[in-house]
């Protein structure tokens, strides 16, 4: 899984494009927070693809984690 988009968010945690793990296709991210509650590891961020319609939910890694089974986000 690699970014489909160079937006990132809150300390790359977030990404607000991803390429779609099924089709390649541009995944958008639909989760939205407030300001003053930003997203942190172990949330969840939900991502629909724009051309199969498959949405994604992917937990945020602990970038401390070091089993190196840490999904696309840096």
């Amino acid at each position: 899984m690699s970014s489909a988009d160079s937006s990132d968010d809150h300390d790359g945690l977030v990404q607000r494009v991803i390429n779609c793990i099924d089709c390649g296709g541009r995944a958008h991210l639909l989760t939205t927070w407030p300001a003053d509650d930003p997203p942190i590891p172990g949330d969840i961020l939900s991502y629909r693809c724009e051309d199969c319609r498959d949405r994604w939910d992917l937990e945020i890694p602990d970038p401390s984690d070091s089993r190196g089974d840490l999904p696309y986000f840096p």
